[in-house]
C-alpha cells in the first residue's frame, strides 16, 4: 500500500527576499485527501510549526478568467478565521502553477466569505488582497486604559507612552508614541496574555530605515493564540490602513506604504477604500522550499 502523500510549498509572504517576510506552508489537497478532517489538518500545521498553514481546495470557476479555491489557515495551535499573509502565499503558489498562469483574479472560499487575490498589473510581481475593512471602536473607559498601558509597559521594560488604543474585533491597536523605539524594542509577549484579543497590534508613526516612504510601522503579538509575535500580519492591516488613513488624512483610493517592524521584516502596499469599507493589500512573496509530507 502506497503512502499518502502531500506536496507543499513554504512561502514567505509580504518581501522579495528570501528569509524575511512571514513564511506559510500551502497545501494544495488532492481530492483523495479532500475529506481529511480538521485534526488531521491541525497536526499537519503543528508538524510545520509556522505561523499559519494554509489548506486549498480547488472548487469549479464560474469564469474562465478566475480559479476558485476553498482556502482554510491553521496556526500550530487552532484554526484561524482570517490570515493575510497565508493567502498572500497561497495566491504565489497558484499563480505559478500552469492553470495559474493564465488567469489574473482568484477567488479563495473561507470562513470569512469570499476573499479576492489579483495580479498588480505593473509588471512589480506584486499580488493584491481585497479584504474587509475593519470597524474601529476607540477605548475611552479610564480602566481599560490604565489596564492597557500597565500591559503595554510590562511588555516593552516600561518607557511607553501610549497615545490611543482601538478595539477592532479580535485585534486591539495600541499606538504608541514616536519617541519610543518600536523597532528596535525587546518585546516580551506573555504580558498580552492578559487582553482579552487574540492579537495585540503596537503601532507608531516613527520613521524606519527598512523603508523610508513607510507611513507608520506595527509589530503584532499574539500569544493568546500560540504565536508570541507575528513576522508579518496582512490582516491587522485591516485594522492599521483605516485608522491611520483617518490620522493621517489620506485620500481614499490613495496608495500608501507601511512596514511590520519584526526581526524578519516585511512590507505592504495599503489602499483604503473608504466608502465601500475595502482594504486592498498589496505585496511580493517569494517560494524558498517544495517537498513532500508523508501521512
Amino acid at each position: 500500500m502506497s503512502i499518502p502523500t502531500l506536496l507543499y510549498t513554504i512561502v514567505d509572504a509580504f518581501t522579495s527576499t528570501p528569509f524575511s517576510g512571514n513564511p506559510a506552508s500551502v497545501i494544495i489537497l488532492p481530492p483523495a485527501l479532500h475529506s481529511l478532517p480538521s485534526e488531521s489538518l491541525l497536526q499537519i500545521a503543528a508538524e510545520f510549526n509556522l505561523s499559519e498553514t494554509a489548506f486549498l481546495i480547488p472548487q469549479p470557476s464560474t469564469s474562465p478568467a478566475t480559479l476558485r479555491y476553498g482556502l482554510r489557515w491553521f496556526t500550530s495551535a487552532i484554526e484561524v478565521p482570517l490570515c493575510g499573509h497565508a493567502t498572500l502565499a497561497s495566491a504565489r503558489v497558484i499563480f505559478s502553477t500552469p492553470e495559474g498562469q493564465q488567469v489574473d483574479r482568484l477567488e479563495f472560499e473561507t470562513l470569512s466569505g469570499t476573499l479576492v487575490a489579483k495580479k498588480v498589473p505593473d509588471g512589480s510581481g506584486k499580488i493584491e488582497l481585497d479584504f474587509p475593512a475593519s470597524a474601529l471602536e476607540e477605548v475611552t473607559n479610564a480602566d481599560e486604559l490604565a489596564q492597557v498601558s500597565e500591559v503595554v509597559s510590562a511588555a516593552a521594560g516600561g518607557g511607553v507612552s501610549v497615545r490611543g488604543v482601538r478595539k477592532a474585533g479580535f485585534f486591539l491597536l495600541v499606538e504608541v508614541d514616536p519617541g519610543f523605539d518600536l523597532e528596535g524594542a525587546v518585546v516580551d509577549a506573555n504580558p498580552f496574555v492578559k487582553l482579552p484579543f487574540d492579537a495585540v497590534i503596537l503601532t507608531s508613526s516613527r520613521a524606519t530605515a527598512f523603508r523610508p516612504g513607510a507611513c507608520f510601522i506595527s509589530r503584532v503579538f499574539g500569544p493568546r493564540i500560540g504565536i508570541a509575535e507575528d513576522p508579518v500580519t496582512g490582516s491587522a492591516h485591516r485594522v492599521l490602513a483605516p485608522y491611520w488613513g483617518q490620522v493621517l488624512n489620506i485620500p481614499s483610493g490613495e496608495v500608501f506604504e507601511a512596514r511590520q517592524a519584526s526581526k524578519r521584516g516585511g512590507d505592504l502596499d495599503l489602499i483604503w477604500e473608504k466608502d465601500s469599507g475595502r482594504v486592498r493589500i498589496q505585496g511580493s512573496a517569494v517560494v524558498t522550499m517544495r517537498g513532500e509530507l508523508y501521512l
